[in-house]
């Protein structure tokens, strides 16, 4: 079995169906767009890294790992997937955790989005253009709070005085520096980053 190769590629590894789902719906939330893969054991999570072949990221719930040989399986997670970048969620972190990223079992939601959103927005630290990349200019807070607000471009050009086209770009250039393509990711977004009032989007 092949996987397509151009497309972005996200395993989700637990052996619960409930923290596989519940990361499911929370990539949906902040706006992914991937390939999901599941494993919900050890060895199927193995065959995943043996044979998707551009893994974009992996995240890793601490209760697939073979409970005598966690450091172990860790190790062999990370030599089998060294250009995929990698969050491990769990009940603590690791005395010498080899991973960057890491989610708690008891972070509260904000800081669950927080995370995930970190994890797959931040640059890589070989990209170029660094965190400035990162940055959006007043006018894209500006149309970014009406999008989350759920204006029409329309709405938004006339708001701000400028060209539909002008939104449009922007709208571009918002997606392109956040790395989310959807409505809802963006307006989570706004809310975590203080564009908009929690009151606001209701």
């Amino acid at each position: 079995m092949e996987f397509e190769e151009k497309k972005i590629h996200t395993v989700i590894a637990s052996e619960q169906y409930l923290v596989r789902l519940g990361v499911k719906t929370l990539l949906n939330v902040i706006g992914v767009e991937s390939e999901l893969h599941e494993a919900d054991s050890f060895e199927e999570l193995d065959y995943l890294m043996k044979n998707v072949r551009n893994m974009n990221y992996l995240i890793l719930s601490e209760d697939i790992l073979q409970k005598q040989r966690k450091i172990e399986c860790l190790e062999h997670v990370k030599s089998s997937c060294k250009l995929c970048r990698t969050i491990l969620i769990g009940k603590q972190q690791f005395p010498g955790c080899i991973f960057d990223h890491f989610i708690s079992y008891s972070c509260s939601r904000k800081v669950v989005v927080e995370k995930m959103q970190q994890f797959f927005c931040e640059p890589e630290s070989n990209e170029t253009g660094g965190e400035d990349s990162l940055t959006l200019s007043d006018r894209e807070k500006d149309v970014l709070k009406a999008v989350a607000l759920g204006h029409s471009n329309k709405e938004i050009a006339d708001e701000l005085y400028i060209s539909i086209n002008t939104v449009i770009t922007h709208r571009k250039n918002i997606t392109s520096k956040l790395g989310i393509k959807t409505i809802s990711g963006l307006t989570v977004y706004a809310l975590m980053h203080n564009i908009i009032k929690a009151e606001e989007a209701m």
